[in-house]
């Protein structure tokens, strides 16, 4: 996926999220948009990294924070590295899944 294609199904997700607040939709016109609504969260969710800059740069500082302590032998600066879990969004996206599975909703 490109950042053209990742920004176009963000601003569809979020015209679907307005049309889903307003009253003015049928029971199976918004089953329809929930659903397509659900399958968009999948694309957004699918990429490794993320699209914008700040945090592919707050990642990157983790990185770096990590190999620093691991290269200077003070082991606690490697555990920046799971925080870069919580900048991922398919990692994110996939704990979502399974904690939505196991909440069974």
């Amino acid at each position: 996926m490109n950042r053209d294609k990742y920004k176009e199904a963000k601003k569809t997700s979020q015209e679907i999220e307005q049309l889903l607040q307003s009253d003015n939709l049928t029971a199976d016109d918004r089953q329809k948009l929930k659903e397509i609504h659900a399958q968009l969260s999948g694309v957004l969710l699918s990429p490794w990294l993320p699209f914008d800059w700040r945090r592919r740069a707050i990642m990157f500082f983790l990185l770096l924070l990590g190999l620093y302590g691991i290269t200077n032998g003070q082991s606690y600066f490697a555990l920046s590295w799971l925080f870069l879990a919580l900048f991922s969004p398919r990692i994110v996206g996939e704990g979502a899944s399974i904690l939505g599975k196991i909440l069974g909703r």
